[in-house]
């Protein structure tokens, strides 16, 4: 029985053709190559590449730790696993009105933001050198994901500052807001799925 790797994501296909479309990260056909070695890892790349050179400048050396160690994966648990607190403090705050549950929410929120910028520029880097940019379905929903994730957050981090008072407001403003921070967790949610399944979906059990 033939192998083919998806040269995008790694995922192993066994049969005399390659699959239509990688059931992974979603790339074409045209995206598989022919096993020539057998591997008791078969979620692993198999096809030995070519030694490149050893990264001499400061950016390249950034870049290879960061995929060297994996800093994407480490540095968005963090985040991650803050957002679904954010929301229960906000919907605690909503329905029972106690200031402190908004306040927490509120700092947490300004942590995640300020932990933003290496998670997403960790992210695009490994995006880049590890998968070569490449655009299947599943890197253009993880990027949308991740984008709308972050405006919400920006969003909810400002309209807090500006309106300190919104969750214990009487208007229908703390219910948007709240409604705003579920769906910030449902596009957090969805891109750690999509990024468990580019990291996992192609190990056969």
């Amino acid at each position: 029985m033939k192998k083919w790797r998806c040269s995008v994501c790694n995922y192993i296909h066994e049969g005399e053709e390659p699959p239509e479309q990688c059931p992974v990260c979603g790339a074409e056909k045209d995206k598989f190559v022919a096993v020539e070695e057998e591997s008791d890892q078969p979620g692993d790349a198999l096809i030995q590449e070519d030694a490149t050179a050893a990264p001499v400048t400061v950016a390249e050396k950034i870049t290879a730790q960061i995929i060297e160690n994996h800093l994407h994966p480490i540095s968005v648990h963090g985040p991650n696993g803050i957002i679904p607190m954010v929301v229960l403090f906000i919907g605690l705050a909503v329905v029972m009105q106690i200031e402190s549950f908004g306040n927490a929410a509120y700092f947490s929120m300004i942590f995640v933001l300020l932990n933003m910028p290496p998670v997403l520029y960790s992210g695009y880097i490994t995006w880049k050198e590890k998968y070569n940019g490449e655009m299947t379905p599943l890197f253009k929903k993880k990027i949308a994901a991740s984008a709308v994730a972050t405006f919400l957050l920006c969003a909810l981090v400002f309209w807090r500052t500006v309106r300190p008072d919104i969750l214990s407001d009487a208007s229908l403003d703390r219910f948007i807001f709240l409604f705003w921070s579920i769906a910030m967790l449902g596009a957090v949610g969805l891109a750690g799925h999509l990024g468990g399944q580019l990291v996992f979906g192609g190990r056969k059990k």
